[in-house]
């Protein structure tokens, strides 16, 4: 059953890295924002390797710096260690890495979420992206709600459709056995029906 569950300017969809800066820029810009998450305890979460900076990443964590970004901030409050990278080869390929706590870092980042004004951080998963007339006009969550807002913001990371596999096991799941996003055979959340949801962002309006 869909219900009506309020307006917002901006729905940023995920609470990883790209989320969580995602959801901080259009909040700074004064912006009403609404991130989602599936779990409030895995904002921020670091599955695969809890560290910040290396060769790759550390231009791009200097850039979000540089733009007013939380990244490093969070590393450096996180931080257990640092070290320069590739110190046997030129300066050009030197590399500054923070090992970060993966758990504190979490912790910051959920507590910046909580106090940053102009947004709100929702526990749910977003099934369905509507638009109208060409425009993104709002957002559906697994319950029902609909969250009507101006722009989306898709940052799903390694959830949506994710699955793990073990040996010759292959199961529907998130990072650390918290549940998969996905549609598996939902039915529609508007007034039509679809058997195939396997299309993110619904269209209406067109159609109608």
């Amino acid at each position: 059953m869909r219900y009506d569950a309020g307006s917002c300017d901006v729905a940023v969809v995920g609470a990883g890295h790209a989320g969580i800066e995602a959801a901080l820029a259009a909040a700074r810009l004064g912006l009403d924002t609404v991130c989602f998450t599936i779990n409030m305890d895995a904002i921020g979460n670091m599955p695969c390797n809890p560290a910040i900076g290396g060769t790759g990443k550390g231009h791009l964590v200097r850039e979000l710096d540089a733009l007013g970004g939380e990244m490093a901030r969070a590393a450096d409050q996180a931080c257990i260690q640092y070290r320069m990278l590739n110190r046997g080869k030129g300066p050009a390929v030197h590399s500054l890495r923070a090992q970060a706590d993966r758990r504190k870092y979490q912790a910051v980042m959920k507590h910046t979420l909580e106090l940053q004004p102009n947004l709100r951080v929702k526990q749910a998963e977003v099934v369905a992206v509507e638009t109208e007339d060409g425009r993104v006009s709002a957002v559906v969550t697994a319950n029902g709600a609909v969250y009507r807002c101006r722009a989306a913001v898709l940052a799903t990371g390694t959830y949506l459709h994710g699955r793990t596999i073990v040996g010759d096991v292959l199961r529907d799941s998130g990072p650390d056995g918290l549940a998969a996003a996905g549609f598996h055979q939902r039915r529609a959340v508007d007034d039509g029906q679809c058997d195939d949801a396997a299309c993110y962002v619904r269209h209406r309006g067109a159609a109608d």
